[in-house]
């Protein structure tokens, strides 16, 4: 499953609370006091204006892109999301869970029909959350793998979407010398075996 927009689509207040919750619960947590972490969240989340050609935009829901606290804000809302929408409610047919951001790969016990009704029940809550689904007992896709189920072992194959142009960053691009160096080493990876 695919959540759709949803760096652009997490209610502040929503986003906030979730963030309020992981903290305050978080054993591990030793970072500033949650609530000055929470108005430096809302300063952000309320303040993010962008420009679209000759026009200035405030953003009222989700976070920027290319906001560096983006990543982090969208996994701590999925997963409050995710523990009260998806893995409390359907425990019993759920065999492994995992999200990487905002794609979901839900190993199901249950039937397909049952699957496809837990999706229409996302579907309707009363949240801009909207996932895309992919349900099959045959093949998934899954970030960059294609998943089956075969001789008792699930079973993977490298996916490349069918929008992937097979394009790098140019080396004289803007972005930090580090992440530059990184693309090598990240795209020989996936020709590793297991």
């Amino acid at each position: 499953m695919d959540v759709s927009s949803l760096y652009t689509v997490i209610p502040h207040t929503d986003g906030i609370e979730a963030m309020r919750q992981v903290l305050s619960e978080s054993p591990l947590y030793r970072g500033p006091p949650v609530e000055f972490v929470l108005e430096f969240l809302s300063l952000i989340l309320y303040n993010n204006h962008f420009r679209f050609e000759d026009q200035w935009y405030l953003q009222v829901a989700g976070t920027s892109m290319g906001s560096s606290m983006a990543p982090m804000y969208a996994n701590v809302f999925m997963y409050i999301y995710e523990t009260q929408h998806i893995l409390t409610p359907y425990r019993e047919n759920i065999i492994s869970f995992y999200r990487y951001i905002d794609d979901l790969l839900i190993l199901w016990r249950g039937t397909l029909t049952e699957a496809h009704e837990m999706v229409n029940e996302l579907k309707v809550l009363p949240t801009p959350i909207r996932f895309t689904a992919n349900i099959s007992d045959e093949k998934v896709k899954f970030l960059d793998l294609e998943l089956s189920y075969e001789f008792n072992k699930i079973q993977y194959t490298l996916y490349t979407k069918l929008t992937d142009r097979n394009t790098l960053l140019h080396a004289r691009s803007a972005h930090p010398i580090m992440l530059k160096n990184s693309i090598p080493k990240s795209n020989l990876q996936q020709f590793k075996p297991g």
